[in-house]
């Protein structure tokens, strides 16, 4: 896959996202087997508009190929999308949510594979 075509997959998983952390909450979380409470959906919602922000981020510079400028997103991206990986896994094994926790598992670590893969590949070397 071309770096275009990640940030495009990201940009639309995180447009995606946001929106229904944003304006359904309690819905999405629902399916997760998470019940929350009026505090919990409002942080639902503030996590929402991060995750959008990040996806139009990833969709509006999918058309940029500068390495200069794309390996620090791709290296920001990875350790962000690892950090995600990381904190989905260690939920996911307390068992607070359902078998649906292991797409968002599977979602940060492909994310993280794919921005790792231009961070510490194609992007890497630093030109002249």
């Amino acid at each position: 896959m071309s770096f275009k075509g990640l940030l495009s997959v990201a940009g639309i998983v995180g447009a995606l996202f946001g929106l229904g952390f944003i304006f359904a909450p309690a819905s999405l979380l629902a399916q997760y087997g998470i019940q929350t409470d009026p505090a919990g959906l409002y942080l639902g919602r503030l996590f929402g508009v991060a995750i959008l922000e990040l996806g139009l981020i990833f969709w509006f510079l999918r058309e940029v190929d500068d390495p200069a400028f794309m390996r620090p997103l791709a290296l920001g991206a990875c350790i962000g999308e690892l950090a995600g990986f990381w904190v989905a896994m260690r939920i996911q094994m307390t068992g607070l949510t359902n078998a649906m926790g292991w797409s968002t598992v599977a979602i940060y670590g492909l994310l993280a594979l794919g921005f790792g893969r231009f961070a510490f590949g194609r992007y890497a070397a630093r030109p002249s």
